[in-house]
């Protein structure tokens, strides 16, 4: 019995001692350097139609036993906006210990602006003929960092009735994964069908003009029709606008359309916003 408890212990010395060397045979090879991430400046300002190698200018990594792992670096995700355009991100570099660095700094948008919304066709409907659905089937929203928002639009309120020829206003609201949120009272318009005996197309339904910008009413009428598709001189039709480009807001060009004896018999109206 003695004899074997003498073996046990010699083995576990043994094992003891290989365990020992093991560790000190690691320690002398672990890798006790981190590698940095270093930047030149604080923010970097680039387009929204960045590449990857406008997001890693200025940014260098290096490693006291890798060297330059500058070519290794990883962006990270984008923050939300620290304030209008401007936000974060994280860059990630990993050396052949798999031991990581991180540096965050500043990225401005240089081009940037908020989501705006879109139209396929103006927010202009027959009486009994329209209805919600309708008129967010016509609504989009396009934002310059994250694409289309479409399935992000929301109404949040509404004074719309469809049965009702008249003036009403839906107030819609979109926000991109930054943050940022735009919000437009897009005016809606309920004519009778005899107010609707001819169509007049314009080029866009909804266009944005920057504040102290100017607007040509004329300029975005593309044509005119009659119920049976033949087209009608643009010369027939007038428009008249409540556009005021020194103040951000959404406004309007009203375009109707006059047969020879001077009767209207089709009107359109164009939606403008003006932002700062």
């Amino acid at each position: 019995m003695r004899i074997v408890r003498m073996i046990l212990v010699i083995v576990s010395a043994i094992s003891l001692g290989i365990f020992g060397i093991s560790e000190i045979i690691q320690a002398a090879g672990r890798d006790r350097t981190v590698p940095e991430i270093t930047s030149t400046m604080d923010v970097l300002e680039i387009p929204c139609d960045y590449t990857e190698e406008q997001l890693l200018e200025g940014v260098s990594a290096s490693d006291a036993k890798d060297g330059d792992l500058t070519s290794q670096i990883i962006p990270g995700a984008f923050s939300r906006f620290i304030e209008k355009g401007l936000c974060n991100v994280t860059y990630v570099v990993f050396d052949s210990s798999n031991q990581p660095a991180s540096l965050t700094r500043q990225v401005r948008f240089t081009d940037y602006h908020s989501p705006r919304f879109t139209l396929t066709e103006p927010l202009v409907f027959i009486q009994q003929e329209g209805s919600y659905s309708d008129a967010m089937a016509r609504l989009g929203a396009q934002d310059m960092l994250d694409g289309d928002l479409s399935g992000w639009i929301t109404q949040t309120d509404t004074d719309v009735n469809y049965q009702q020829p008249g003036s009403y206003t839906m107030t819609v609201e979109v926000s991109n994964s930054f943050g940022d949120t735009s919000t437009a009272a897009l005016p809606v318009h309920v004519v009778s069908a005899d107010q609707q005996r001819a169509e007049i197309s314009l080029v866009s339904s909804i266009v944005y003009v920057s504040v102290g910008g100017t607007i040509d009413p004329a300029s975005y009428v593309s044509g005119a029709t009659d119920t049976m598709g033949n087209e009608i001189s643009t010369d027939q039709v007038s428009a008249s606008s409540n556009v005021d480009t020194q103040t951000p807001g959404c406004y309007e060009i009203h375009y109707e359309l006059y047969d020879d004896a001077g009767s209207s018999i089709g009107q359109t109206w164009l939606t403008v916003i003006v932002e700062e």
